[in-house]
């Protein structure tokens, strides 16, 4: 095993080995701060930087928010989700990712190397939510009328309508750019966070994913400065730069687009959507995430490992070759079955016969060309 590999050679299905890191270039993870307060609890010097609102006390905890000029309000309903993801973990974490699916390969685990592992503590506005929505809108109906010369197909529009409802605990990034760290953008519901890498494929068909609805106050507990002291992440303790009532207004804008795009699914045309959204708390979260970087036959790809929990929540990945092949094969599999079988039954045709070789032919060229014996 090289010492750079992120993997070893052989990988266990359950708990894969994790090597040793190599050492990086310390990079900073936050803005370099450029102003001062003092803590209202303990009174040591808070440091911050010129935008940012939400400012946690690196000694006692205590966190506050400027609301405004002169307007500093203590804020009490601050926690944490628990750090019980240390570095090795996550790197555990994403080499038993990369190893399972169709779409990837366990080969990835020898050949994948580590470029960084950044821990982070990031404070999000979780906003704890029920959205009720009404929609109206058509679907298009069509049914065959009528025999032989008189037959026809009638179409028409059926008026359809319904409702649902769901809830949310909506993660809110508290800073103005979610995209200051990669993925953090990406953990809101419905939003695109598995991210494949097809390369020169053409035949790009599945892969992606996107984000569920998630507790995102699953295992929350009363913010411990000691504890993120301990776990060595309370220099990478990130101030917020939104504040509570702007941090809600997003959260409902985002989820009335959230519930929109399901709607849509529900009708061939929407004439209306209309979505009430009732907020019940709205907590400043510190959440802890692993930012990941490693690289693949030379190109470099990102993922986001939840420090709570070992799960991967957003990932670039190059799709395997395997994957490619049987897709491949599947797309021109099927049409050149059913040219066999029209070149093949009854009186057969010539044409359909020499199309069902030339895919056929296609086929074995292109496993053989990307290598049908390939573990990746």
């Amino acid at each position: 095993m090289q010492e750079e590999n992120m993997a070893p050679e052989e990988v266990a299905a359950e708990t894969p080995e994790v090597p040793e890191v190599p050492e990086a270039p310390e990079e900073p993870t936050a803005l370099a701060h450029d102003r001062e307060l003092s803590c209202q609890n303990c009174g040591a010097p808070l440091a911050y930087m010129e935008g940012e609102s939400v400012i946690t006390c690196p000694y006692c905890g205590t966190t506050t928010m400027l609301a405004g000029y002169d307007n500093i309000v203590k804020i009490d309903g601050h926690s944490m989700l628990p750090m019980a993801v240390n570095e090795n973990d996550a790197i555990s974490t994403l080499i038993t990712w990369l190893s399972k699916g169709f779409f990837r390969s366990k080969s990835y685990v020898a050949t994948a190397k580590l470029g960084s592992a950044n821990g982070l503590m990031l404070p999000y506005w979780i906003v704890k939510s029920n959205a009720a929505t009404s929609w109206h809108g058509k679907k298009k109906r069509t049914k065959t009328v009528g025999t032989g010369d008189k037959k026809k197909t009638q179409t028409w529009w059926e008026p359809v309508s319904g409702r649902f409802s769901e809830d949310f605990t909506w993660p809110e990034y508290a800073r103005e750019n979610p995209e200051e760290f990669w993925g953090i953008g990406n953990i809101q519901p419905g939003k695109k966070s598995v991210f494949p890498d097809w390369g020169k494929f053409w035949l790009k068909f599945g892969g992606s994913k996107n984000s569920p609805n998630r507790n995102m106050l699953d295992g929350q507990i009363p913010f411990d400065i000691e504890a993120v002291k301990k776990a060595g992440m309370a220099d990478d303790l990130v101030n917020g730069q939104v504040t509570q009532d702007r941090a809600e207004a997003n959260a409902r804008g985002n989820i009335k687009t959230h519930q929109a795009k399901k709607a849509e699914s529900k009708a061939d045309v929407l004439s209306d959507v209309d979505t009430t959204v009732n907020v019940n708390k709205v907590d400043l979260v510190y959440v802890p995430m692993w930012e990941m970087k490693y690289t693949i036959d030379g190109k470099e790809y990102s993922a986001l490992v939840d420090g709570a929990k070992k799960e991967v929540l957003s990932a670039e990945f190059p799709v395997s070759k395997k994957a490619k092949i049987t897709i491949f094969d599947i797309t021109l599999g099927i049409p050149a079955l059913i040219a066999g079988i029209v070149g093949f039954s009854g009186a057969g045709s010539a044409a359909a016969k020499i199309v069902m070789f030339i895919l056929v032919a296609l086929m074995l060229a292109y496993s053989l060309m990307k290598g049908l014996g390939s573990k990746n």
